[in-house]
């Protein structure tokens, strides 16, 4: 059956489809409840997909707080099971420092938070700014060794507290939504075309492993898109493709898209 299943999906997302199937077969043979790491998009989307008909239930954390998160966990019991919050294995941490001398950044908690404590990416979720707050969702079962194990980000000594998901911080991203004309859905033209930069600057920077689409890392500028991939770009943004509306009557192709810009461009 797996040999069925693959071809609907992309070579490197073959390891992730035998996970998520793994898991299903605890839960449908074992009945075990199974609280899964943080999911990206692309990820969620196999594990409804795959989850689709299947004798169990599926339930996200993003389904359990207000205003939406990028990374989610997952928990996959039996049909019979009555959810409990703390299954998620996820705490949300205020991040705690002088906001009035330092500025912390995105790239800055991650690599701190990878750096000093050796936890995997998988086990932290969304890094939340705004309002000169920070905060960070992580698995629950690693509070204990983030909080003794990171003193300071940067400049900034820091320190960590558990708060509820009701306290998430709100983060308002500003998308500007165009139609492209594009001659080929080729990754280097729409990146050149969103973002108004030569395509040989694209190119290399798909080439340097500057891009990813769907949260994986591309090196082939010619690949080809279709509606609903998010396409990231180091330094400048993010592209959502949301539709194709069609041909010019010069043989263009109409794409619609979400260009959301980082703050310093």
């Amino acid at each position: 059956m797996s040999g069925h299943i693959y071809q609907h999906y992309q070579p490197e997302e073959r390891i992730f489809v035998d996970r998520v199937l793994d898991w299903f077969e605890q839960v449908e043979g074992n009945y075990s409840v199974v609280s899964t790491y943080f999911l990206n998009p692309r990820e969620q989307e196999i594990l409804q997909t795959l989850g689709n008909k299947r004798e169990l239930q599926i339930f996200l954390s993003s389904d359990m707080m207000t205003g939406e998160t990028e990374m989610v966990k997952a928990v996959l019991a039996p049909d019979f099971y009555e959810l409990d919050e703390d299954d998620f294995d996820m705490a949300l941490l205020e991040i705690r420092y002088a906001s009035k001398f330092h500025e912390l950044k995105h790239a800055q908690i991650l690599g701190t938070l990878l750096g000093q404590t050796g936890i995997k990416r998988e086990q932290i979720g969304d890094v939340l700014l705004a309002d000169k707050r920070a905060q960070v969702f992580v698995s629950k079962k690693m509070v204990t060794a983030i909080s003794q194990s990171v003193t300071k980000i940067g400049r900034a000594t820091v320190q960590f507290k558990e708060v509820a998901w009701s306290e998430k911080l709100e983060i308002e991203e500003q998308a500007t939504r165009k139609v492209l004309l594009l001659s080929q859905l080729r990754l280097d033209k729409i990146i050149s075309e969103s973002f108004n930069i030569p395509r040989n600057i694209a190119a290399n920077m798909i080439e340097s492993s500057k891009v990813k689409v769907n949260f994986r890392e591309l090196s082939k500028k010619d690949f080809q898109l279709k509606a609903g991939d998010l396409i990231s770009l180091r330094g400048y943004g993010r592209i959502k493709i949301l539709a194709m509306l069609g041909l010019t009557k010069k043989d263009k192709q109409k794409v619609e898209v979400d260009i959301i810009k980082n703050k310093k461009r």
